[in-house]
């Protein structure tokens, strides 16, 4: 690579059950790449994606991982979706000391010094979520989600403060990644008794959409039954039958429909780039959120070696279309605002609810009251 190019390595499955997300986190680093490149690059040089495709294969994504850091000689890449691709990378990440910026909600209980973690984890998302549903659904909550690492360890979590402040688990299904309308049809029809208030989804990618779909399907209403989800956003719904997405709610950090300038800003951009009718989603908004904070970055520690830019990155601030950007210097994880948006037909949220402020990251969920979770608090 020559000397006025900055690589970066970027590793998305583009094809696959995980294709809609992973590509939405795609368009989000192309976004943020040329905007940069467009205003000069970083100290001269212009940013260079090296964009490989694993296809869904933890397999490939190790071996892909390999091929950027010692064949392409990048020092970071951007990439993994689902917590086993992330398993994946990571010893191959910190056997070359290189950076991974992971852009994705997981499920926390995990820290490297070479990993950026820029999605949310349960403290952030999975509590203001329940509190929520508490105060405005109910407390008989059932459980839908992908035969996932990330499911099950999210699921771990609402079971137990679900069994602290007086909730119940009225049903907990798993259905495997590619998962059929008609698979997701027999775990919804158990619902017809009407015993469960609401339905939190960690249903992932492709599957999102077979899901929503199958719930339209089976003539539940997602006014009076809402899938509470805290992976679907606007690059699945837009997948969806317009009656299969309205009235389900979503816990993010970010909707296309924020209004501030930074946002109004980046959803022109966005759909300057993709299309007018194209709206950008969370998974997006981070991973171009992350390549903003990795340029400021080789600004100030003057260029890509690992050891500096960690050094640079470790309590950096950045302004994005979400708000201000705080990586955390004890976990590497960020503070986010919490928001919950109710989905519309034409696939967009409307804003329900902001939490006060950014909630710091508490990765291992050492520091959480859990009497705010008592019956009958507010």
């Amino acid at each position: 690579m020559s000397a006025d190019r900055l690589g970066i390595g970027v590793l998305f499955s583009q094809s696959g059950p995980m294709a809609v997300t992973e590509n939405a986190h795609l368009k989000g680093i192309i976004l943020a790449c040329e905007e940069i490149n467009d205003a000069g690059g970083v100290a001269g040089r212009k940013l260079e994606p090296v964009i490989l495709d694993p296809a869904g294969s933890d397999e490939k994504y190790a071996a892909l991982a390999t091929e950027l850091l010692v064949q392409h000689r990048v020092n970071v890449i951007f990439g993994a979706c689902l917590s086993a691709s992330r398993k994946a990378v990571l010893p191959v990440i910190e056997r070359f000391n290189g950076i991974l910026f992971y852009p994705s909600v997981y499920e926390g209980f995990e820290y490297s010094p070479n990993v950026v973690y820029g999605g949310a984890v349960p403290n952030q998302v999975v509590l203001p979520m329940l509190e929520y549903l508490f105060q405005n659904q109910g407390r008989r909550i059932a459980l839908i989600g992908s035969d996932t690492l990330y499911a099950r360890e999210v699921n771990r979590i609402v079971n137990e403060f679900l069994g602290e402040s007086g909730g119940e688990v009225v049903q907990e299904s798993y259905v495997p990644i590619g998962a059929s309308e008609d698979h997701f049809g027999v775990v919804l029809s158990a619902l017809h008794d009407g015993g469960a208030d609401a339905i939190i989804s960690t249903v992932v990618g492709e599957d999102s959409i077979s899901l929503y779909d199958a719930f339209s399907r089976q003539g539940f209403s997602g006014e009076r039954l809402p899938i509470a989800s805290l992976t679907t956003t606007e690059s699945e719904l837009r997948r969806m039958q317009p009656q299969a997405r309205r009235g389900h709610i979503s816990v993010t950090a970010y909707f296309s429909t924020l209004t501030n300038p930074a946002n109004s800003a980046f959803r022109a951009a966005y759909q300057q780039r993709y299309g007018k009718d194209e709206a950008p989603s969370s998974y997006s908004e981070v991973c171009y959120s992350q390549v903003h904070l990795f340029a400021a970055a080789v600004r100030q520690a003057g260029g890509d070696d690992t050891d500096a830019l960690l050094s640079s990155l470790s309590g950096a601030v950045s302004k994005g279309p979400a708000g201000d950007l705080f990586v955390d210097a004890d976990t590497n994880h960020v503070s986010i605002r919490p928001l919950i948006g109710r989905a519309t037909a034409d696939g967009t949220f409307d804003i329900l609810w902001r939490g006060d402020g950014a909630i710091r990251p508490d990765p291992y969920l050492v520091g959480y009251d859990r009497s705010v979770m008592e019956p009958g608090a507010t």
